[in-house]
């Protein structure tokens, strides 16, 4: 979304548009079978982890985005996701 948002606008992004990717790379090297990424949406994501949250609401851009930061956090924390990942 920045980078798009950045392009239409005629801004250059604080970081080259080849760091922006699909959290579905992310998932898949995390270990998540991509059958399961494949019906699993982002408000669900929390979930399908065992992840205790505050409350989400689903289609929500925020609190989407919120679910997938709790999951990086805790794939990270359980060393299941690297930063090398995020290359």
């Amino acid at each position: 979304m920045i980078a798009t948002s950045c392009y239409i606008a005629g801004i250059e992004p604080s970081l080259p548009a080849t760091r922006f990717d699909n959290a579905c790379r992310l998932l898949l090297a995390a270990g998540m079978p991509y059958e399961d990424i494949k019906r699993t949406p982002s408000s669900g994501l929390v979930s399908y982890f065992g992840i205790e949250h505050p409350p989400l609401r689903g289609h929500d851009a925020l609190d989407d985005t919120l679910s997938l930061a709790y999951v990086v956090q805790h794939l990270m924390s359980e060393k299941r996701l690297s930063v090398s990942a995020f290359e």
